[in-house]
């Protein structure tokens, strides 16, 4: 039977989960066999903008090109994003405590989920990757980013990236779940 997981990606006004808003958020949910970490398909996707009730940093506009007049008056799909949670077994991120601790702010229920980290619960430097940062992983994997930083092609890329079979075999997810009993 398969199973279901949901990158999820965020872009904000900063770094702090408890001084800085969210501007976008992204999810992409797939379903993926237990077995083998094989990406069976992607079954939804989500992108929405936030209003962060003040003015976008520069340095955080310079990082992600999302200025205040792209969020002014909007607010992302609190239902449809709670539908989509609900539906996965984890959550997966790239530096994922970067990105649970502001949507565990937005979303509470999501401290009870299990979050998995792709940019640390894979042994990257170890395959010999000079960096475990996504824009370096998906160059080195030819994987197109699509608009770096902009949170629904990072959540795209970043599935993407864990359904590269690795050498010697198997998939990046396979290495980046909970082993199995």
């Amino acid at each position: 039977m398969n199973l279901r997981a949901a990158v999820i990606d965020v872009e904000t006004t900063g770094l702090s989960p408890q001084a800085d808003e969210v501007v976008e958020l992204a999810i992409v949910l797939f379903s993926f066999d237990p077995l083998t970490g094989r990406v069976v398909e992607e079954l939804e996707a989500y992108s929405g903008l936030r209003d962060p009730g003040r003015p976008i940093p520069q340095d955080a506009t310079a990082q992600h090109g999302i200025r205040d007049k792209d969020v002014r008056g909007q607010r992302l799909d609190e239902e449809r994003i709670r539908t989509l949670l609900r539906r996965a077994h984890y959550l997966i991120a790239h530096n994922a405590p970067f990105d649970r601790g502001f949507v565990e702010r937005l979303f509470p229920e999501t401290k009870r989920m299990q979050w998995l980290c792709s940019m640390e619960g894979i042994a990257w430097r170890r395959k010999g990757f000079l960096s475990k940062g996504l824009q370096s992983l998906l160059a080195a994997h030819k994987i197109a980013p699509g608009s770096a930083h902009r949170a629904l092609d990072d959540a795209r890329a970043t599935m993407r990236l864990l359904a590269t079979e690795k050498t010697g075999g198997g998939t990046y997810l396979q290495e980046l779940l909970p082993k199995r009993k």
